[in-house]
């Protein structure tokens, strides 16, 4: 299973999905400030870490998916 970080500097918040949450979209390498930057990670503790080394003030995991 995979993880997915959105980052959206835009808004300071970073979001951690699994790889088949319904808010990760489709097409993931359209990337912009407003929209933010989506980053596939394969492993769970780089998933996490990849999370706490955001520059993002608001870290969070998504609360559908709940990686």
């Amino acid at each position: 299973m995979a993880y997915v970080l959105h980052t959206a500097m835009s808004i300071d918040k970073a979001v951690l999905h699994r790889d088949r949450c319904l808010e990760v979209p489709q097409n993931i390498t359209h990337q912009d400030h407003w929209t933010g930057v989506w980053q596939e990670i394969i492993d769970k503790e780089r998933a996490y870490e990849a999370l706490d080394l955001s520059p993002a003030r608001y870290k969070l995991k998504c609360v559908l998916c709940k990686p």
